[in-house]
């Protein structure tokens, strides 16, 4: 027969006198101080049985009974006393008298018996510790504590010795441990403590604080904020900075100029410029970007800030008048960063597997793979705070299955001679998406400096001064008599008019170069990106009948099926009962399913996306990609970024040059602040003057100029003047602040693509499961209700264990590789391993203890969607894998409550020889009563009649008659189909 349900009539042990009934161990005073210091530390367990340990190897623990100075004489006792029922008062004097030489009550005041009472004492106490006998048997040193027990009722003039079987009782009295030590209370040792620490996730995900990392993540977000939002006006801007020296640039003579300036006087001034960009460049980076590094704010701007934020800054060092505001954005947004990762694997939901049990797909947990567990070592050393539920009669109720029966109709069919009914259910989507980004601009730029022309007008010069030669070679000379040569004024006309038009020409090619050495800006960039995505999903499901050439209507009836068990009742005697409660006893199954499933039902439910644009940030959009699989999806925009513009050109020693020209700014950001950078060869008294926006500032040697700006957005105005410059350059950075707008926007983005992603990961993963729900109609569905029961009790046996012992089995695992690489037994580890598995595998009656399942409500509040619809065909077993508590009743297999008790009182297992009847006050109670119950029968006893059970099933079947069922009543008062 197999099991249907056990109850037991449970109830309080009766409360016994402990100072009739038992007999109460006194070790010697040091010792028992020692243990009570131990008891209030930090580690009873740990620091008693070390005092124990270094107690019996110091020699302070007696080495035999002849150590004693009455032991062979209390042995002698024991013996002639042992089997005795009753004996008169004066009849145990006399023996006492006859062995001692003295009467019991001068016995018990001598100091040698009251010391030996100790010595017995501190056996006991130290096997209880230890959990193994010493030199002397701890079962020895009972009996013989039991004697001296019955010397001092015969002292004290105990008449109910007398009676029947009292002496018999206070010969096998329970020893009662010092309730100043026992039980010792619930704590862990180190080496435990560390194995469950050890059991990280290979992931490097532990234990979070949730709500605190979400207060530090609020604090560095509210200050990372605060610093991506400053205006122009808070920026501290520092004095201008010379990045050379004036002097070492004067263009005075050359022997006075540094080489490479000697070098630039001696090149064309093209050649000069390229030269001059490359040399600065390798100048450790004079002309890098210096205006994220200007960013420093103002001491009154630092001083507002509000308590968070300057807590934040503090704990961290970081001092805004002195550190610029993108290294401690940098800072910051490391830690950010680090922060919304501990976030995310803390408080998301971990993945859902669906996974078959049973007759359904359901979903399971998932949790992060791959534990990290520390080297096996010893076993466990700790109990839990379990109590006895009291003793009562164990009655079993087991069933067999009789037979199915058919019970109410489910769905009845009707067609009709000559009808064909045929149904068909059909489902399809199609989805196609199309995704087209296209940008155009166009640039274009040229540039001409003239100096073909310069050649020219050199040439022409030249032509002019041979045509003025010509003329003069022309000329009409007359001699006169005496010293004067007269020259005709014709002549002298003549070379005025040369000089006339050299001057036109000059002009007219200075107002050339001006025109020509303007420019043009021309671009062009196209950009094109498709995106396309067609699924298409079909479902068809086709069910016929055909009566077409039938000759009568046919009607097709389904009924439920319910199974049939026959009950009955059977008494296990008495035993001393644990109730115990575990929390989701299917817990470990569900995810051992989902991590393990069966071939074709490893679907992976997506986690729910409930996070709003506003939720998604820098620091945690990069989890939610990577979870959904979103394509598509660009980095955040930075908070502040630099827009550059580098230009070179010469100018002249008297009329000097102008640029002007605009330096776009990046859609989305404003200028707050910027710095010129400006190198040039001079004459004497040469500047440079540069306009920024509404900024200007005058160069009178080399040097930087660092300013504010205005917010300026779109395009930044910038002008450039110089006079008595040979050659130049000059560095232009503008500082630029995201603004909110392109933030949100970017989130507006980022958080449409990860929706689009998780709904066609759940879209799949709804398609997949209707088809292999669709699957599982066609096949036999369930498993063995046998194999069902034999998986329950399994589990229900592993968490019972973990409360009984407070651990969770970390330090299990007696097996290592060897050299080979092949597995091989660990022997002193199995050593331990294997008597504390026997112990609990033997002390209780696993086979007997009775299960009580409470609904999905008692358990994780997260879990109840899906614990709520599992469903199976066995019934049990659905009410086991929905649970979300158990109550276990575990009976102590007859003969262990010493053993059990032991367990309870110092977290060891029992390793000496036979137990002696030593206990904790708070178990005297209950073991009393057992040594005094009635043998349980070897086979169990049925009680009353047996009777049948219904149980419902979801399975149905086809009656194969037409007419409905029907019932009636048999002589037995039973109701049976007809």
């Amino acid at each position: 027969m197999e099991e249907l349900f056990r109850f037991v009539l449970a109830r309080p042990a009766d409360r016994i006198d402990t100072k009739k009934d038992t007999v109460r161990v006194r070790p010697s005073g040091d010792y028992q101080a020692q243990l009570n210091e131990a008891r209030v530390s930090g580690n009873p367990r740990v620091a008693s049985s070390r005092i124990a340990a270094e107690f019996r190897a110091g020699g302070r623990e007696i080495r035999s009974i002849d150590n004693l100075k009455y032991g062979e004489l209390l042995s002698e006792l024991s013996k002639q006393l042992r089997g005795v029922d009753d004996m008169p008062l004066d009849g145990l004097n006399k023996l006492v008298t006859k062995l001692f030489d003295v009467d019991a009550e001068q016995l018990v005041s001598n100091t040698s018996y009251t010391r030996d009472r100790q010595y017995l004492g501190d056996v006991i106490v130290t096997a209880a510790i230890l959990g193994q006998d010493g030199a002397v048997v701890a079962d020895h040193a009972a009996r013989l504590l039991r004697v001296m027990a019955v010397i001092d009722a015969v002292a004290a003039g105990d008449g109910s010795l007398a009676d029947h079987g009292k002496l018999a009782d206070a010969m096998s009295a329970t020893l009662l441990l010092p309730d100043s030590i026992f039980p010792i209370p619930l704590q862990r040792e180190a080496g435990a403590t560390a194995s469950v620490g050890s059991a990280v996730m290979a992931s490097g995900v532990t234990a979070f604080d949730s709500d605190a990392l979400k207060q530090q993540r609020n604090a560095l977000y509210t200050t990372y904020s605060m610093l991506t939002h400053i205006s122009p006006d808070h920026v501290d801007v520092p004095k201008n900075q010379d990045i050379s020296d004036s002097k070492a640039m004067e263009p005075s003579p050359a022997s006075a100029m540094p080489p490479m300036v000697r070098e630039m006087r001696s090149e064309p001034a093209g050649a000069r410029a390229e030269a001059f960009s490359m040399s600065a460049a390798a100048d450790g980076g004079m002309l890098r970007s210096v205006a994220a590094a200007r960013v420093l704010l103002k001491p009154e701007v630092t001083a507002a800030f509000g308590a968070t934020e300057r807590t934040v800054l503090a704990q961290r060092n970081i001092d805004l008048t002195t550190v610029a505001v993108p290294m401690a954005l940098d800072r910051l947004s490391v830690e950010l960063a680090d922060v919304e990762m501990k976030l995310f694997e803390a408080t998301a939901a971990p993945l859902t597997v669906v996974s078959r049990l049973g007759s359904n797909y359901y979903v399971s947990e998932a949790f992060y793979p791959g534990y990290i567990e520390s080297k096996p070592k010893a076993v466990p050393g700790t109990h839990g705070s379990v109590t006895p539920a009291g003793i009562g009669d164990l009655l079993v109720v087991k069933q067999f299955l009789k037979r199915y029966e058919g019970r109410e109709l489910a769905h009845i069919e009707n067609i009709l001679r000559g009808e064909y009914k045929e149904r068909m259910h059909r489902r399809s989507r199609t989805t196609e998406e199309t995704f087209t980004v296209e940008t155009e601009g166009k640039k274009e730029e040229e540039r001409d400096q003239q100096t073909t022309e310069r050649f020219e007008l050199k040439t022409e010069a030249s032509e002019v001064l041979k045509q003025d030669q010509s003329l003069k070679l022309g000329l009409t000379v007359t001699a006169k008599y005496g010293p004067m040569v007269e020259i005709k004024a014709t002549a002298d006309f003549a070379m005025n008019q040369s000089k006339e038009e050299s001057k036109k020409v000059a002009t007219s090619y200075s107002k050339d170069v001006t025109t020509r050495a303007s420019s043009k800006v021309f671009e062009r960039r196209r950009e094109e990106r498709i995106l396309k995505t067609i699924e298409v999903f079909e479902e068809k499901n086709t069910h016929g009948i055909d009566n077409k050439a039938g000759a009568d209507h046919v009607i097709g009836q389904y009924q439920w099926v319910d199974k049939v068990y026959e009950a009955q009742v059977f008494n296990y005697g008495k035993r001393l009962l644990f109730d115990i409660m575990i929390p989701e006893p299917a817990a470990f199954l569900l995810y051992a399913t989902g991590s393990q499933p069966k071939v074709g039902a490893g679907l992976v439910k997506p986690s729910p996306f409930t996070l709003t644009p506003a939720d998604i940030s820098e620091w945690n959009y990069a989890h939610y990609v990577k979870l959904y699989q979103a394509a598509g999806v660009g980095p955040p925009p930075l908070p502040y970024t630099t827009a550059s513009k580098a230009l070179e050109g010469k100018g002249g020693e008297h009329e000097g040059s102008t640029k002007a020209f605009e330096v776009p700014l990046l859609d989305g950001y404003s200028a707050i602040s910027g710095h010129v950078a400006v190198w040039y060869n001079r004459w004497g008294g040469g500047t440079v003057d540069v306009v920024v926006g509404k900024a200007m500032n005058r160069f009178s040697d080399n040097g930087g100029w660092a300013f504010p700006l205005s917010g300026e957005t779109g395009l930044v105005a910038v002008a450039l003047k110089t006079l008595k410059a040979e050659v130049y350059v000059a560095s232009i950075e503008l500082y630029c602040q995201r603004s909110d707008r392109l933030l949100m926007d970017w989130k507006l983005k980022t958080h449409t693509a990860i929706l689009q992603a998780y709904q066609k990961l759940l879209r799949d993963y709804e398609d997949k499961l209707a088809a292999l729900e669709v699957q599982a109609a066609q096949q036999i569905q369930g498993r063995n209700p046998l194999e069902n029961e034999r998986m329950i009790r399994a589990e229900l046996k592993k968490s019972a264990i973990s409360v009984f012992t407070a651990q969770h089995y970390d330090l299990f695992g007696a097996i290592t590789t060897s050299v080979q690489g092949y597995p091989q037994a660990n022997l002193p580890e199995a050593y331990a391993e294997g008597k504390y598995i026997r112990f609990f595998e033997q002390a209780f009656e696993w086979e007997q203890s009775m299960f009580f399942l409470y609904p999905y409500f008692w358990g994780r509040k997260g879990n109840w969607v899906n614990r709520s619809l599992l469903q199976d065909v066995d019934p049990l077993f659905a009410d086991f894998i929905k649970a979300g508590a158990a109550r276990v009743v575990l009976p102590v297999r007859p003969g262990f409550e010493k053993a059990v008790a032991h367990f309870m009182d110092t977290g060891q297992t029992w390793d000496g020889g036979d137990l002696p009847t030593i206990t904790s006050p708070l178990y005297v109670s209950i073991i009393e009563e057992i040594r005094e119950r009635d043998k349980a029968p070897g086979a169990e006893i049925p009680h009353g009649d047996p009777w049948d059970v219904h149980l419902p099933t979801t399975l149905l079947k086809l009656r194969d008659v037409a007419t409905l069922p029907q019932w009636q009543k048999n002589p037995q008062g039973e109701w049976v189909p007809v």
